[in-house]
């Protein structure tokens, strides 16, 4: 059973998620670096 709205969904969420983890790692690094 594949269901796109499912997929669409997991899509959006991790990318979301990973632009969340980047800004996180980023504003540590610049944190450390300061």
């Amino acid at each position: 059973m594949n269901d796109q709205m499912f997929i669409e969904t997991l899509i959006i969420t991790s990318s979301f998620f990973a632009i969340a983890v980047v800004l996180v790692l980023s504003v540590l690094l610049l944190e450390r670096t300061s």
